[in-house]
């Protein structure tokens, strides 16, 4: 399982999306968003970047905040999210 930092954002989010990509190529499916608590748009873009690369990608712990965000930028039916856990 990918497990997200508690911020990201447009000075981390290169790397996170990094990180992640090296572990979906080793066949992760599994993204934990629960420990996130402040984040800008890049998360976004982050999550895209990783259902580019497996768009069989679940998402796991979206608080009602990111839920939000994703709906304004009309990504919330693209991106397959489990709400909080």
């Amino acid at each position: 399982m990918i497990i997200l930092p508690s911020i990201v954002n447009h000075q981390n989010a290169k790397d996170v999306r990094d990180n992640g990509i090296v572990q979906i190529k080793n066949h992760e499916k599994s993204i934990d968003a629960s420990s996130l608590e402040e984040f800008d748009s890049s998360i976004l873009a982050v999550l895209l970047a990783w259902f580019r690369v497996n768009s069989e990608m679940q998402v796991h712990g979206f608080s009602e905040k990111l839920q939000v965000l994703a709906k304004v930028y009309g990504l919330d039916g693209l991106l397959t999210i489990k709400g909080p856990q």
